[in-house]
Formats: C-alpha cells, structure tokens, sequence
C-alpha cells in the first residue's frame, strides 16, 4: 500500500484544482502508472479517467441527430435483414419524421415524445403503430448500444391491447372458385401456386422462391431456405410433400420441359421461363377475389392460414404446426387452435 499512501501524500501537498483536466495535467508519468496499477487492483474500468492520461474519456456521442442516426441504421439492417422488413423499417422512419424532425438531437427524446409520437401516428395508422412500436423500440436499442443515447424512450411506452382476431382462411367451395378463375385467364401456374400454399403453408415469398434444387423426390420432402433465399426466421426448414403436392409439382415440371424443353430453376415460373413477381401472383388472386364477389377480406397470406387450421382441426400438435410453418414460438401458433376451444368446450357444456 506504499504507492496509495505516497499519491496521498502528493495529494495533500498540492493546490488541488477542481479541473478534472487540471488534475491529470498536474500529476507525472510516474504518477500515471501508479493510479493505472491501483485501478487494476481495485476492478475499476479502463473507461475511466485514469485509462487516458491527461484526458477525460467521452463515453457518450451526444451530437448524433435522428436523421444521422436513422442512417447509420438503416446501413445495419440493410446488412442482415431481409428487403421486406428494410421497407417497412423506412415507412416507420418516415412516420417519425412526419412528426419529429430530422436535425433534432437522438438524447433529446423522451419518453413523452415517444408517446406523443405513437398517439399521433395512430390516428392514421391505428394497427401499424403496433409494429412502428416494436421497430422503434428495436432501433433505440441499438442507438444505446452505439452510446447515441442513455436510455430507450420507446421501451416503457404501451399501447392498448388489441382484441385478438380468428385468422381469416378460405372455404374449400372458395379455393375452387378462385383456381377456377385463375384457370380460365389462362394463370395455370398461379391457381397451382394457390393450391400448393393451402397444402404446404408456405409463405408467398418461400414458394415463389421455390428451386428443383429444393425437391427431393426420392424422400419426398422440401427444403425451405438456402444460399440463394433466406426465410423470415432465417432458419432452413425441411417439410415433407403428400400426393397432392406431388401431383401439383410434377404438373409444373411437365409444364415447363413442354414450354421450353427445359427444367426452369424455379418451380413455378412464367411462361417464358422467368420467375413471378410477387405483387403479380398476389394482385391476381386479389383480383379474381373481387370479380367473384367473395369477402374482401381474403388474401394470399390466408392461405397459410387455411393450411395451418386444416392442421389444427385434424388434431395436428401445436409444435408440429410450428415447425410446418416456421414460426420461432408456438405463441404465434396458438391462434389456429381457437376454434377447436371452442368446440371442446361446446362438448364440456353438453356433457352437463
């Protein structure tokens, strides 16, 4: 304990300044390493003062303004997140700004301005502040991680719990309708897509992607996920293919070796070999949707929907369900079972 007891007596025979910077000035090269030593002895941090001689550390950027920070985040997530979730990430930026504005410093904002924010937004966006909200919260979070804040003014803000809805599925008399429809403008391959969604549950975007490579015939199963496309849990998934699915895949594959005497890359293809896009896949069920006066409501992720219901009414496991559509908790799952609740407990009322 000699070194602290002589820095004490140093100490005590200086005019100490009440300049941190004056301090540290004042104090030798030898000095240093002896307060370099009792930092390491008692556990205090390099990013205090002592870790840099005549300097104070800044352990906080405090000029970073929303329109930098915004930037600097949106180069992240354009790194490792999928397009989709790049544009939606810059709608909710968007709405920030209609209401915040750019040149305002990020550790400004608090917590009333987060609600104040998200009150305002849900006037004209009364379900999307639900998910501006998780975005929001998602990227202060990472503001505090690059010290551009202190504290997440997003983390403590709450919005009314919403009323959970039954998911909206097709009738197999509407399933008909609609190929029907698609097959007769001549959209074969589109009406077999439809068809392969309700009996898979696979998103638009995993079956529009779809590779032969994906196919394996031998042992009948799908591969959902590869080098080339990246599934929204970013997780590779393999799911078996019944009959039906076979028939559906071998009808396209004939389809194509017929069109162009060729196996295409992609399972469903247009008719000069190129991939769909899949605004043109969605808006052409959409459309047929609406020519044949069925509820408007109806829409391409209803598919999966149907398929996940059709497995939930044959008494599927909930975790199975999971895995076939490739939801990262049962949680989300849990939904396509509200309907059989309500049977059972129609049998517990009977049974009385």
């Amino acid at each position: 304990m000699e070194g602290l007891t002589n820095i004490q007596n140093q100490f005590s025979s200086r005019e100490i300044s009440t300049d941190p910077y004056q301090i540290f000035k004042s104090f030798s090269a030898e000095d240093i390493e002896k307060i370099k030593l009792l930092a390491g002895i008692f556990g205090i941090g390099t990013g205090s003062p002592c870790a840099a001689p005549g300097h104070v550390q800044q352990s906080m950027k405090n000029e970073v303004t929303v329109e930098q920070g915004f930037n600097e985040y949106n180069k992240l997530i354009e790194f490792n997140l999928t397009k989709k979730s790049v544009d939606t990430t810059k709608t909710a930026e968007r709405r920030f700004l209609e209401f915040i504005p750019g040149n305002r410093l990020l550790n400004t904002i608090g917590r009333k301005d987060a609600e104040s924010l998200l009150m305002k937004i849900s006037k004209n966006a009364p379900l999307g502040c639900y998910n501006y909200l998780k975005i929001y919260r998602t990227m202060f979070n990472v503001f505090v991680d690059w010290n551009y804040i202190a504290s997440n003014p997003f983390l403590k803000v709450k919005l009314p719990k919403r009323q959970k809805e039954e998911p909206i599925i097709f009738t197999e008399e509407q399933i008909n309708i609609v190929c029907e429809s698609l097959t007769k403008k001549g959209k074969e391959v589109i009406s077999d897509m439809v068809l392969f969604a309700v009996e898979s549950g696979l998103r638009l975007a995993e079956e529009n992607n779809l590779r032969w490579s994906d196919i394996d015939f031998k042992n009948k199963v799908i591969t959902i996920g590869n080098k080339l496309f990246k599934t929204k849990s970013k997780k590779v998934r393999r799911i078996p293919f019944n009959e039906r699915m076979e028939q559906i895949l071998l009808r396209n594959s004939g389809r194509q070796f017929k069109n162009g005497k060729i196996f295409r890359e992609f399972v469903f293809v247009q008719k000069n070999g190129k991939q769909f896009k899949k605004d043109t896949v969605s808006k052409s069920l959409k459309k047929v949707i609406k020519e044949a006066g069925l509820p408007n409501e109806l829409h391409w992720h209803c598919l999966r929907a149907t398929a996940a219901t059709r497995w939930a009414s044959n008494k599927v496991p909930i975790f199975t369900v999971a895995k076939l559509l490739g939801h990262s908790t049962v949680n989300v799952t849990t939904r396509f079972y509200a309907g059989l609740d309500l049977e059972e407990m129609r049998d517990a009322v009977n049974s009385l």
